[in-house]
């Protein structure tokens, strides 16, 4: 029998073991070293693909709950657990990197345009937007109110390709003031630029050229526009001017927006606007210093509040929904119903008024609905919500 040449056993030995281990190593390695997968559902060592494709889930999913679930006055349960699921979501750190917060922000302005587009034959509908941005649409006209794009100016939530849809579909842009929050320069050269209506603060963008309203500060003013009379009051975010808009739809109902009103001395004469105004819908800040004050000096039929889930501020900052839903309640004794909306949601106003409703602040005036056209019937006279008489 033959022997192995001169190699040593110990080193013969090692060999062997060496070529075991890679051998058995060796695939291992080759399913490791393979490319992660969203679909694999393998998210081993990467926390961020895993939220990336948990936010890919479940967007979707608020996006159908919202729509099978609108907003109303007092919310079901489906409808509240959507809201809270999206407040979860929008309180990542890092919402803006995942892909399906811009889907999903995309799809919610696809809602909206769509639902413009629709007839509308009475009262007033009105379409909530990023931060304070609403859209109010009556038969008559369409007007934009603190329209912004939203996140950073490269990269913004809302598309060059969708406020140009906004634009081709309104008559006018409103701006209560000049934070970045509620005015935007580009959308207002949008509009000055296909002839549209601005109102604006008088020291906003003074080289705009167009069809331009500049709003003085500390100064009332009233504009007639098609389809509604403007009044703007004279309100004031901390030391800055910030208007108060009282829309009155030529009979269709009065909607206000308070911009960013949070002057305390201001509550002085806010408190006596319902005694010059019917107020139908109130648009207000949630975070509103004194929300019950203004609520109560506005008195409206509804309110619908704002402000919530603005996504540049840090999360800890961001007013949550279901932080409104406890504010609200907060004041349930107002009697005042209240409506929580997010973006690309529609409200309708006025489409089924009764005519016998009494306003209790008088006990001497009712709503009347004619035509799909809201009036007060006071001392046997008729007047718009506004307070002008018809004759």
């Amino acid at each position: 029998m033959k022997h192995f040449p001169s190699l040593p056993v110990r080193l013969l030995r090692m060999g062997i073991i060496g070529i075991l281990a890679v051998v058995t190593v060796l695939p291992v390695t080759a399913q490791r070293a393979q490319p992660s997968s969203d679909e694999d559902l393998e998210f081993w060592d990467s926390p961020s693909a895993y939220l990336n494709y948990q936010a890919k889930i479940a967007y979707p999913l608020i996006d159908r709950m919202l729509k099978a679930f609108p907003p109303a006055v007092e919310p079901d349960i489906n409808r509240r657990m959507a809201l809270i699921a999206l407040d979860q979501f929008l309180h990542d750190a890092d919402y803006d990197r995942r892909n399906a917060f811009g889907t999903f922000f995309n799809t919610r302005m696809a809602h909206m345009l769509e639902g413009i587009d629709n007839p509308l034959s009475t009262g007033i509908r009105i379409y909530k937007l990023y931060n304070s941005g609403f859209i109010i649409r009556t038969p008559e006209t369409t007007v934009a109110i603190d329209l912004v794009p939203g996140g950073m100016s490269n990269k913004p939530f809302l598309s060059d390709s969708a406020v140009s849809e906004i634009v081709r579909r309104c008559a006018a842009l409103i701006i209560t003031n000049t934070d970045k929050a509620h005015a935007n320069r580009s959308i207002a050269w949008t509009f000055a630029g296909e002839g549209k209506k601005v109102i604006l603060p008088e020291e906003l963008w003074t080289n705009l050229d167009g069809d331009i309203v500049r709003i003085g500060a500390d100064t009332e003013q009233t504009i007639d526009l098609a389809g509604m009379k403007l009044h703007l009051l004279p309100g004031h975010n901390g030391q800055t001017a910030n208007s108060i808009c009282v829309m009155d739809f030529n009979g269709r109902g009065v909607v206000a927006h308070t911009g960013a009103q949070d002057n305390e001395a201001d509550l002085e004469w806010i408190d006596r606007i319902h005694t010059r105004y019917d107020i139908d819908v109130l648009l207000s800040k949630t975070q509103s210093p004194d929300l019950e004050a203004i609520i109560t000096g506005f008195k409206p039929d509804t309110v619908i509040t704002c402000h919530e889930n603005e996504l540049e501020n840090t999360f800890d900052k961001r007013e949550s929904y279901w932080i409104t839903q406890k504010r609200m309640k907060n004041l349930a004794n107002l009697n005042v119903p209240n409506v929580i909306m997010t973006w690309g949601e529609a409200y309708d106003f006025g489409n089924s008024i009764a005519d016998t409703q009494e306003d209790t602040s008088t006990g001497t005036s009712k709503r009347i609905g004619r035509d799909g056209i809201l009036y007060i019937k006071r001392n046997g006279a008729i007047y718009t919500p506004a307070g002008i008489k018809v004759n």
